[in-house]
């Protein structure tokens, strides 16, 4: 359910203002209202560096802190945020000179390890030695006899060799060796850039440990830090939104407060004799979203903010899709074994993590529906138990469901919610609009019950078809009439007769596709069914006949087999889902969508 607000509008008086914000921070429920949308040139700034001081901090939380004797220089969140910066710009610093480190050896193993010093030595004695290379095929030995030359060696299919010059011109010939390429190498030995190379990993490797240090101990200084931060521009938007009034004199400001945390602003604000008016909200306000739902549905809440919010004068829906979407994804994926080993991590990951302990509860809960889909259709680790021979299982076959039940399975299933969905609807708009605007979607529902139950009714002889024939004509004639002519309170016969026509049409070929939409279940269900037996019956047919060999096999193919298909199938049965929940069960539940989540002016909440 969306928790109701209460708009609040605060005249203060410009000298206490700043303890008014102060205070209306420390009780925390205050959602400030954006009128202006247009940050400060420091709040930009302010907002930028944040984010970048909430990338280091995800950083960290990346990297395995190391507990050492030597504790790194954490005096402050805002050093440790400096630092880990000079160390990451030392880092990339660090590994652009050991890329090209990496590039000069490259260039100097050809020619051995070899000291330039006794190259400058022969260069001040006038003798010049000039580094070429070329295709060993090009290489021509008539050079030899022109030039002074040395060949070094051969590598990769290039023949590399040295000119030797004098300093006169017309005893060596300076001229250029046509089919060959100069080179020009670094002025250090191949021994001296491996050195180098060697020095600059040390130092990487001293930079990581001091950022897995940082990570252990300096971690919650930096948290505070961003807090701090966040905390400094959530007061600069407080004033943005304040307008001053009275020639500066009063400050007004306006925000929301939900119905369950009103008490404690209202003491402060009597006992302050703050000047304040507190109202419910207009059907055009942009009204912040709370959300308060039981312990089972709180659970999806995660999935329903996936696709949006409600906004504040309509249904929220996330307890109502929450048991259809449990049911969804252990439909698809449909395994027992894959339900306990999913419900086994997951309550493992749940002790390991308190931190992701909802998130572990909601996948016990889906593991848990698997496991009953699982039990339901007769498939364990893609062992079909209804085909098994199982003495102890015979008692329990006769429950279990055929493909072509499974398939009619999955379209009552998707029948049920759709009109599950349009009950909704009915509700929804009665709520926003008034309920005049309902009786169209009203009128489909007698239509499609009504034609349903008739048909049941007849299929089973529980009435004659004469009798089944005229209910059907008055389930026609009342649905007829909310559809094509009540559809709208406020237009004339004429454009509702057209406007339903429309209806008609789209409702015709929508519900048909949205019922096809569901059939998604009952593939995917047998989609999992066949790869766990296809990775059975590979484990059964590639083990070697060996008595030690052969099991270990089996097991490996087992194992990687399977859980590619925990995997594979685990994405499918959560995606799938929710395409129908927001696609289908939305549209058909009439949902608007775009509200806002509260966020109120309040404090960091501190952490033990």
């Amino acid at each position: 359910m969306i928790v109701p607000m209460y708009k609040y509008s605060f005249l203060v008086y410009h000298a206490g203002y700043s303890d008014f914000l102060k205070e209306i921070r420390r009780i925390g429920v205050v959602h400030i209202n954006q009128k202006n949308f247009e940050p400060t040139h420091e709040m930009q700034e302010l907002f930028r560096h944040i984010s970048d001081v909430d990338r280091v901090l995800k950083k960290m939380e990346w990297l395995t802190p190391e507990e050492t004797p030597s504790r790194p220089a954490c005096s402050s969140g805002e050093k440790v945020y400096h630092r880990i910066r000079d160390i990451e710009k030392e880092l990339e610093h660090n590994h652009h000179l050991q890329v090209h480190y990496e590039k000069e050896v490259r260039q100097m193993i050809p020619w051995g390890d070899f000291n330039w010093e006794t190259v400058e030595n022969l260069k001040q004695k006038g003798l010049s030695i000039r580094f070429y290379n070329c295709p060993v095929k090009k290489y021509q030995p008539e050079w030899e006899e022109k030039y002074y030359l040395q060949t070094i060696g051969d590598l990769d299919g290039y023949r590399y060799f040295v000119k030797l010059e004098k300093d006169a011109p017309e005893i060596s010939g300076t001229s250029e060796i046509h089919g060959a390429d100069e080179l020009n190498l670094p002025s250090r030995s191949l021994s001296q850039i491996r050195s180098e190379i060697k020095n600059l990993q040390e130092k990487a490797r001293a930079l990581d440990h001091e950022l897995h240090q940082m990570a252990f101990h300096c971690k919650p200084l930096l948290t505070d830090y961003l807090n701090q931060l966040q905390q400094s521009l959530a007061e600069k938007n407080a004033l943005l939104q304040t307008t001053g009034e009275v020639e500066g004199k009063v400050q007004f400001l306006e925000g929301w407060v939900p119905e369950t945390k009103r008490e404690a602003l209202d003491n402060y604000l009597e006992e302050e004799k703050i000047l304040y008016v507190s109202s419910k909200p207009e059907e055009e306000d942009k009204v912040p979203i709370l959300l308060k739902n039981n312990r089972f549905a709180r659970l999806y809440e995660v999935i329903g903010q996936l696709y949006d919010l409600p906004v504040h004068n309509e249904l929220d829906l996330v307890p109502f899709f929450a048991p259809f979407y449990m049911m969804f994804f252990g439909f698809s994926l449909g395994d027992a074994g894959y339900g306990l080993f999913i419900v086994l991590m997951a309550t493992i990951a749940k002790r390991k993590k308190p931190q992701l302990s909802s998130i572990m509860s909601l996948a016990q809960w889906l593991g848990l529906s698997t496991v009953i889909f699982g039990a339901l259709t007769g498939t364990f680790f893609g062992i079909n138990l209804i085909e098994a021979d199982i003495p102890w299982l015979e008692n329990f076959k006769k429950y279990m469901i055929t493909t072509d039940q499974l398939f009619n399975l999955a379209i009552g299933v998707g029948v049920v919610q759709i009109l599950f969905g349009m009950v909704l609807k009915v509700v929804n708009i009665s709520i926003t609009r008034g309920f005049m605007y309902s009786l169209s979607t009203i009128g489909w529902l007698i239509l499609i019950i009504g034609s349903g139950g008739v048909y049941g009714l007849k299929s089973i002889d529980a009435i004659t078809p004469e009798v089944g024939t005229l209910i059907q004509y008055i389930v026609l004639g009342v649905s007829g009439i909310f559809i094509l002519l009540l559809n709208h309170p406020k237009r004339n016969v004429f454009i509702n007769f057209g406007a339903g026509l429309w209806d008609v049409y789209g409702m015709t070929t929508g519900l048909l596709g949205d019922l096809l939409s569901y059939i998604r279940l009952f593939a995917l269900g047998v989609s999992s069914a066949i790869l766990g037996l296809v990775f059975n019956s590979m484990a059964l047919s590639m083990k070697p006949d060996h008595v030690i060999f052969g099991p270990i096999v089996m097991i490996l193919i087992l194992v990687i087999g399977h859980s590619i298909t925990i995997f594979m199938s685990s994405l499918g049965a959560f995606v799938h889902p929710i395409r129908l929940t927001f696609v289908e069960f939305y549209k058909n539940a009439g949902f608007v969508g775009g509200g806002k989540a509260y966020s109120p002016f309040a404090e960091p909440a501190s952490k033990s």
